[in-house]
């Protein structure tokens, strides 16, 4: 794998060759149509866990067939401070602990770091969906953590390894760390991670570990992980806190210079803000004034709604029931009419907007931390 440092990898982000780059760092993903969830049908809010529906992407750039195969009665997590083991927990004891009142389900966009606004291939690996699990802090109660430690540095069975800060155990006002295994009401299957992985609601999708087979407790606090120091090598932003940039997926022209019947057409996409609420999205055609999309789905009763009986159920018992939507870490679909456009080329600028007082921009510099706008070149056909 070729290294980047910071300058090379923005200067490449900054030109046309883009989309280049994300195919040799991605050679592990699995692009999917990005029609197939967002919007439409009776579960427009949830993305199933099916093959072909969620995204696949392997951090190690291995193939879906290739994936670890680990039978939930299998399954072993050791907790380890380097060369002393300090516990172990298999999968029976994890759903005891859940079914011992430790258990607690919520929302959460995954959102790879390769899912940024620059090219056709790099919108579809987001997905949304109400996982269950353990909180981590319920499951570590019984081990003697080092008074020492600072990080937590996580192993996977791929091979893939990230690390997160030890204080993000205990953050006040977020939702807790889960050792997930459950997705939309069903056991995680293995193409996502299964029987159990990492979730961490305001973190790109790479350090909600998949296949997580160790913790391991270290008193340094230096950069660990495949994409921090190797892929990523140098971008600061990629290690602490983690936390997914304010994004705006556009669906409907996801596929970059489509044509369109006009002169009237209708947007739509989702947008997502890692530690905060989207509470706006604009749009504009052709650099003209900006006009406010509509937020849909933004109401809890609406989206429980939308669900099949079971999970309206899941819904009701969700972390975040009692919350104000859009939720922070959770997407919010949006759609817009434009009317009378002329035939020919155009150009949509699409901006959110999070409870932070955060805004999307034209040019950044580090579209990992810092908010990027999204620009979609299209055609309306004569």
């Amino acid at each position: 794998m070729t290294r980047f440092n910071r300058r090379e990898f923005l200067k490449t982000l900054a030109t046309g060759s883009a989309a280049l780059l994300a195919l040799r760092f991605t050679s592990g993903c699995e692009f999917v149509d990005v029609e197939t969830f967002g919007t439409g049908g009776d579960t427009s809010f949830l993305t199933p866990q099916d093959d072909g529906v969620w995204f696949w992407q392997s951090g190690n750039s291995i193939a879906k067939e290739d994936a670890p195969n680990i039978a939930a009665d299998d399954w072993r997590l050791a907790i380890t401070a380097g060369d002393q083991r300090l516990g172990e927990l298999n999968y029976q004891q994890l759903r005891e602990l859940g079914a011992q009142g430790q258990e607690l389900t919520y929302w959460k966009t995954l959102r790879c770091v390769f899912s940024l606004n620059l090219g056709p291939l790099l919108t579809s690996l987001i997905a949304n969906g109400l996982f269950t699990g353990v909180p981590l802090t319920a499951a570590l109660e019984a081990i003697d953590i080092p008074a020492e430690a600072v990080k937590i540095r996580t192993f996977g069975a791929d091979g893939f390894t990230s690390n997160i800060p030890l204080s993000r155990l205990n953050a006040e006002g977020q939702l807790p760390v889960m050792l997930a295994y459950e997705l939309n009401g069903e056991p995680l299957s293995r193409l996502r991670g299964g029987p159990v992985r990492l979730i961490i609601p305001e973190m790109w999708g790479y350090k909600n570990m998949k296949w997580l087979d160790r913790l391991d407790f270290t008193a340094s606090d230096e950069a660990f992980g495949v994409y921090e120091t190797v892929r990523f090598r140098g971008v600061a932003s990629i290690d602490a806190p983690g936390k997914m940039a304010l994004a705006n997926h556009t669906i409907t022209l996801a596929g970059r210079n489509a044509t369109l019947d006009g002169p009237d057409i209708t947007i739509e996409g989702v947008a997502v803000s890692g530690d905060a609420a989207i509470t706006e999205v604009r749009f504009s055609v052709d650099d003209g004034p900006e006009r406010q999309a509509d937020l849909l789905g933004d109401d809890a009763g609406e989206v429980r709604q939308s669900l099949p009986p079971a999970l309206q159920a899941l819904m009701a018992d969700a972390a975040q029931d009692d919350e104000s939507w859009p939720l922070p870490n959770v997407w919010v679909r949006w759609s817009a009419n434009i009317e009378g456009l002329s035939p020919g080329s155009h150009t949509l600028t699409v901006r959110a907007f999070d409870s932070e007082g955060r805004a999307q921009q034209l040019d950044t510099g580090d579209p990992l931390a810092v908010a990027q706008a999204v620009r979609v070149p299209f055609e309306i056909s004569d």
